[in-house]
């Protein structure tokens, strides 16, 4: 098959089966969080660029400014005024309103998708030209038909953004460090200013970027040049990095042009930065201080220690990598309950054990080591890291993970570093990092979370794969157009399994007693408001529900607050709000929960552990639950 036949055939495949999966959700669906886009934050910032009114443009902590131009593309489309749906959220409404409300998630959320769709092919020639056409049309596979980027990219959110814009801004780094030309650092700069107006979490490439620079001189670019020269270019590249990034964030954001204090908030000055920025300052000093006073003398002691050991520190890294997965497999599969896995994801904000989803096993083991400085440390960076491994390995397809694996294991078995090897350890490197970070910051990595990795580990699987490829025996019977063949079936099936909820997903090898997305996006919600609907006299009816989310979709009165309202016909109730409605609402809701016999249930996934029931008031009351 010819390469360029086989690119556009893989192009195809992925928008065939994009429309196919996801352009009916964008009207069949509602999201956790969506409501505050939609309603707010999305029509507030157009209407102040329109009156020009910078300063209002300031309208999210996230601060969610690409994601905001990009979905007001919908604006125009609409008939009614987003801010003027939100008063009907909790209220009865007629079906003419629902479909006003549907009509608008569908305008907001379609430029969304469209914009998804319309950067593969710069993924792809971004990545062909760092790692070649064979990694760059698996990389393709991987990304265009991975359920939780086609689940996100259906969602008014900023991290819908956000992973396209982290991965092209490190990616375009990536070639530039190994091309050497301008274009694609001012490309990564760009990238990486619109990242970091759409999420404050981007922030954390501003270091990995300044650590890759040293990276890549001990594994490479030391061969060509002394550390003091190398020292000096890496120095004027970072901060033309760093400027074209912050005069992007600036261009694009029209709020920093009223007052500049916005900009620095966003970037350098957001809080994510708290717990490093003493360190990241500590380390820029030292290196000044020698290179300037004395010409890079110390430095050039622990550079060439390291270029010295260059192997021993990519297979250690490496190695650090497959351990991590190795015990959360241990956790999984063999029952070793060291760390409380699932109770750590499912209270991601504030590191610590969930006591409502803890393991009862290790009651023991807490009550006699809490407290220590052991069980501190172990619970706080390993166990928390094990989390983020968990959400991660658990919410791709198996034979990602297994192309992601060796490709790690491959770097510690090869002699030689090529730039694939070279590419993969600064993606296995960039990982371990973020969740360092995020552990340092008390926060667990959930799927949603860390939704900057999954592009970049879906390059690091088609390295794998590749590799596996050119091993003469593989290659023998595993040719190229063989591959493809196996692979892109066995992804859509994971699609046809988890349809329509794509961003619940869970890898076919977890146990279904296992959840990986313990903060759910408002799967199941749709279906459940529209059984309700669909009853006599809906209007009429009344619900409670503990996802806000569902009233969006609901024709009747719709309630969520902590208090138990007065005569309500329906309960909603689902897995992923479970342990934080039991913690938080006044009243006794354990039996809605726990109810077999439901009026109406959604399986997210087809699994009886992952649900959205709606329980019948009157059959609540028959258990003394109110």
């Amino acid at each position: 098959m010819k390469y360029g036949k086989a690119t556009f055939l893989i192009f195809l495949v992925i928008i065939t089966s994009s429309f196919y999966f996801g352009y009916s959700r964008l009207s069949h669906f509602s999201g956790v969080d969506e409501s505050f886009w939609s309603y707010d934050r999305v029509p507030t910032f157009w209407n102040a660029v329109s009156e020009m009114r910078w300063k209002k443009t300031n309208i999210s902590d996230k601060p969610g400014i690409p994601l905001a131009i990009i979905s007001g593309a919908g604006l125009p489309f609409l008939n009614e005024n987003p801010k003027d749906l939100k008063g009907l959220r909790y209220k009865p409404k007629t079906f003419e309103q629902l479909q006003q409300i549907r009509d608008s998630y569908f305008h907001l959320r379609l430029p969304i998708f469209l914009f998804t769709l319309a950067v593969m092919p710069l993924f792809y020639w971004i990545i062909k030209k760092l790692l070649g056409k064979d990694v760059a049309r698996f990389s393709l596979i991987f990304i265009g038909l991975s359920p939780i980027l086609l689940g996100i990219s259906l969602i008014i959110n900023a991290d819908a953004m956000l992973w396209i814009l982290s991965a092209l801004s490190t990616l375009s780094l990536f070639v530039f460090l190994k091309n050497n030309e301008k274009k694609y650092l001012l490309l990564s700069g760009f990238f990486l200013g619109l990242s970091v107006i759409t999420k404050y979490v981007a922030n954390v490439l501003f270091i990995y970027f300044f650590a890759l620079f040293f990276l890549e001189y001990i594994l490479h670019a030391h061969k060509n040049m002394s550390l003091g020269k190398y020292l000096k270019i890496a120095s004027i590249n970072y901060l033309l990095l760093f400027a074209t990034a912050m005069a992007t964030a600036f261009l694009f954001f029209p709020a920093t042009w009223v007052k500049f204090s916005v900009l620095i908030k966003a970037t350098v000055g957001n809080v994510v930065f708290a717990s490093v920025w003493p360190i990241f300052v500590g380390i820029v000093s030292i290196l000044a201080l020698d290179a300037l006073i004395f010409k890079t003398k110390f430095s050039s002691i622990l550079f060439n220690f390291l270029i010295k050991h260059k192997r021993g520190l990519t297979k250690t890294i490496s190695v650090i990598f497959l351990l991590f997965i190795i015990v959360v497999f241990l956790h999984i599969f063999f029952k070793i309950n060291i760390f409380d896995i699932q109770g750590m994801v499912a209270a991601p904000k504030g590191i610590g054990l969930d006591l409502d989803t803890r393991d009862p096993q290790l009651d023991t083991l807490v009550a006699s080591q809490k407290g220590t400085g052991l069980f501190d440390i172990s619970q706080r960076y390993i166990g928390a890291i094990l989390a983020d491994f968990y959400s991660l390995i658990f919410s791709i397809s198996p034979i990602i993970l297994f192309a992601i694996l060796f490709a790690a294991s491959n770097i510690v078995r090869k002699k030689d570093m090529g730039r694939d090897s070279i590419t993969a350890i600064y993606i296995i490197f960039f990982i371990l990092l973020f969740y360092l970070g995020s552990t340092i910051d008390n926060v667990i990595a959930t799927v949603r979370y860390q939704i900057m990795i999954y592009p970049l580990a879906f390059i690091l699987a088609a390295i794998g794969i590749s590799e596996l490829i050119k091993i003469e025996k593989v290659g023998k019977y595993l040719k190229l157009p063989v591959a493809y063949a196996l692979i892109i079936p066995i992804l859509l099936s994971s699609l046809f399994f988890i349809k329509p909820n794509y961003f619940a997903y869970s890898s076919e090898i977890l146990p279904s007693n296992f959840l990986v997305n313990l903060k759910g996006m408002g799967e199941g919600s749709y279906e459940a408001t529209d059984y309700l609907n669909n009853l006599p006299n809906a209007q009429n009816i009344a619900i409670w529900s503990d996802k806000a989310t569902a009233c969006d979709q609901f024709v009747g009165s719709c309630y969520w607050n902590k208090s138990q309202p007065a005569n309500v016909d329906y309960y909603v109730v689902s897995t992923d709000r479970k342990s934080r409605t039991l913690k938080s609402i006044s009243f006794d809701l354990t039996s809605a929960y726990e109810n077999e016999h439901p009026a109406f249930e959604v399986l997210i996934g087809n699994n009886p552990n992952n649900f959205v029931k709606v329980i019948k008031s009157i059959d609540l009351k028959k258990t003394g639950a109110q």
